[in-house]
């Protein structure tokens, strides 16, 4: 008996869960409005509460025997990301390890194509290009194997077939609907019968190609908790898009193939359940499909769900087209458009670089600013945590959620271009940790083996030969005093990404002439030396970066060069008024001298009682300042939190260089750390 479809009895539930899962922002672009004709697809992967597999893995192309079948994996987001011999050699089982057993099988194609694979599949050999972000919807489904479920599709999966087997966007929407239709689509974040999760689960993918297109694609659970629906709409190539964990996709003409691709069943079912009577207007598939929110009976959770999406789809847009002078306040609304699923932008000549700098995005210079006022600390930090984490303690409130969100776990700009060999024109801008705190290393599409820092390391523990823990261990020293460490950051950023696109167009020119003489195998290899060592030596410095920072901002001061004065930074006025620093002491010491001894000479004050000074008393006087410094507890958790993880950061390091003088480590780090910063 299938399990019925739940009412949106959860919300709450789900609505809370949102920005707890996987919650990522895709930004494409055109071939029209680049400045080569390259066509673009971007995304920022915003894991959360759970740890993750750090790996970027290359799995290589293969032959398979006729009527083979291909095993079809639960996926899973923390390490590991699966345990089989059938992929890539970094899934291998280890010592110890057993091979997973699989959903189930699907027939086998006589040939596999080789693809980048993080949580889900990045660039094929063929160049075609792929990212991903998660919606809500109306209906939930549960794998095979959980006694409730009937799906054997989930969408990390689905896109690692999709690298495989196709070549084409337009193959890649249809191989991954036709798939999740026949054998039922489920999203790792569906909850479980009891609390079933709506707001993470559906998924959406921007899928682009060498031949010029780019689809953004749909999909969630069908029928019964089982099946599946679907579509796809082609961006325009003169148009970028956005896609936020919100459906974007609205009214479809399905007579048009070209621009429109959907599931046979998109409008019956929608029909059968009730959310869609042609007789009321033309279907919209958003509004049909997505999780509706609009009367939600609290406010807060309805300003929550609407501005998590529709603010980052506003600023994307605003940014790329600010002549359009778009509302930054509608939000996303399930039941109507509030904003375009894609636009013209105002410049035709967008690069990789343009659009990094979106991925890097924290509202700065907007209303919206994170590292403005009380909330960014003394340093103008941009790092507010999720405010869902305070729902228990019935705390009604938020911040805003930018782009760059402190929780990311990478990112990256895929790049196809039509008019290069494959090994050449597909490449990938991929970033470690944190978008506003990386340098983005090229990788190409032909690459067979990837950097050892790339395959190692674990959240859990801190890894001196792991590139993301490079940069990670630097976007978590930036929260310490990031207004005064981050153009140290932001300097090394620019030296290395302009260095690589400064460099680019002569290393492609050598390896097209590599690829006329020896074939596009001695092509790829060619650049994946290159990539691999430009990885290496942004790894290694990123090390060097962060002894710097510990060294330079340590025990209150800047400290460049052995020099007898030192600067001291202190904390901004504006700072210092509202934390109460004026007002100091207060009623907290009483002073013992009387007006006698001292004839007037330390200034008027009363005998037995402690005075403040003149600038205090104005700003705040001595009974509201204590009730004033009351209302901020924050300001003393904040000095805690960065001091604690500062020490703790520092405490890693000395333990790992004692731990070097105890016993050899398995594989020695990149570059020689100088611990005699510590």
């Amino acid at each position: 008996m299938m399990v019925k479809i739940f009412p949106l009895l959860f919300v709450s539930f789900c609505l809370l869960w949102l920005p707890l899962s996987r919650s990522c922002t895709v930004v494409v672009a055109g071939r029209g409005v680049t400045r080569d004709g390259s066509v673009m697809v971007s995304h920022t992967d915003d894991m959360a509460s759970a740890t993750n597999d750090l790996r970027l893995v290359r799995v290589p192309e293969a032959r398979h025997p006729v009527n083979s079948t291909r095993p079809v994996y639960k996926a899973n987001d923390q390490y590991p990301r699966v345990i089989t011999s059938y992929r890539a050699p970094a899934y291998m089982p280890k010592e110890g390890e057993e091979e997973w057993k699989p959903l189930g099988y699907i027939p086998q194609v006589e040939h596999t194509y080789a693809y980048l694979d993080q949580d889900f599949g990045i660039i094929n050999q063929k160049q075609l290009v792929l990212a991903e972000t998660t919606l809500s919807a109306r209906t939930v489904g549960w794998p095979l194997g959980t006694g409730y479920g009937y799906n054997m599709m989930c969408m990390e999966e689905l896109t690692k077939i999709a690298m495989e087997r196709c070549d084409s966007a337009r193959c890649a929407v249809k191989t991954m609907g036709d798939l999740a239709v026949r054998y039922g689509y489920f999203s790792l974040a569906s909850g479980t019968p009891d609390k079933p999760s709506y707001g993470s689960s559906a998924e959406a993918a921007a899928v682009g190609d060498r031949y010029g297109e780019v689809w953004l694609f749909h999909v969630l659970t069908g029928p019964g908790n089982a099946s599946a629906v679907w579509a796809a709409q082609r961006v325009p190539d003169s148009h970028v898009s956005v896609m936020a964990n919100a459906m974007v996709i609205r009214q479809m003409d399905l007579g048009d193939p070209d621009n429109f691709l959907a599931s046979d069943n998109v409008h019956s079912f929608a029909i059968e359940q009730g959310w869609w009577d042609p007789a009321e207007g033309p279907f919209d598939f958003t509004a049909a499909y997505a999780q509706d929110t609009t009367c939600v009976n609290n406010d807060w959770e309805f300003n929550l769900n609407a501005l998590y999406s529709g603010r980052r789809h506003w600023r994307v847009f605003d940014l790329l087209a600010p002549s359009l002078e778009l509302d930054s306040t509608l939000g996303h609304m399930s039941r109507f458009p509030t904003y375009p699923v894609s636009v013209e932008p105002d410049r035709k000549d967008l690069t990789p670089s343009d659009i990094m700098a979106i991925l890097r995005d924290t509202y700065e210079g907007t209303a919206y600013d994170l590292s403005a006022g009380i909330k960014g600390g003394p340093f103008s930090a941009p790092l507010q945590f999720d405010p869902s984490h305070y729902a228990n303690l019935d705390i009604k409130g938020g911040w805003e959620r930018p782009i760059a969100t402190y929780r990311m776990l990478f990112s990256f700009v895929a790049v196809a271009r039509s008019w290069l060999p494959d090994p050449i024109g597909g490449v990938v801008w991929y970033g470690q940790s944190r978008s506003t705190t990386t340098a983005y290393v090229p990788f190409y599409a032909g690459h067979e083996e990837v950097p050892e820092s790339y395959l190692v390391g674990l959240e859990s523990e801190m890894n001196f030969g792991s590139s993301w823990w490079a940069f990670s261990f630097v976007s978590n020293l930036l929260s310490w005093k990031w207004s005064l460490m981050f153009p140290d950051v932001k300097a090394e950023q620019q030296r290395f990404e302009s260095m690589f696109f400064k460099k680019q167009p002569s290393v492609e020119e050598e390896a097209s002439a590599v690829v006329s003489e020896g074939g596009e195998k001695a092509g790829a290899l060619f650049l994946q030396e290159y990539s691999n060592n430009a990885a290496d030596e942004v790894t290694k410095a990123w090390w060097g970066l962060a002894w710097k920072l510990v060294a330079k901002y340590s025990t209150g001061y800047i400290t460049v060069g052995e020099s007898a004065q030192r600067e001291r930074p202190g904390y901004p006025e504006w700072w210092l008024k509202v934390s109460g620093y004026e007002g100091w002491p207060f009623n907290t010491f009483k002073d013992p001298r009387s007006a006698d001894q001292c004839d007037g000479e330390m200034g008027v004050f009363s005998a037995g009682d402690r005075t403040l000074t003149a600038s205090a008393e104005k700003a705040v006087g001595p009974a509201a300042a204590g009730a004033y410094l009351g209302d901020l507890p924050m300001l003393n958790l904040y000095h805690a939190l960065l001091f604690g993880a500062f020490a703790c950061a520092i405490g890693m390091a000395i333990g790992y260089a004692s731990g070097r003088k105890q016993s050899a480590r398995e594989s020695a780090p990149l570059g020689e750390l100088n611990h005699s910063l510590l």
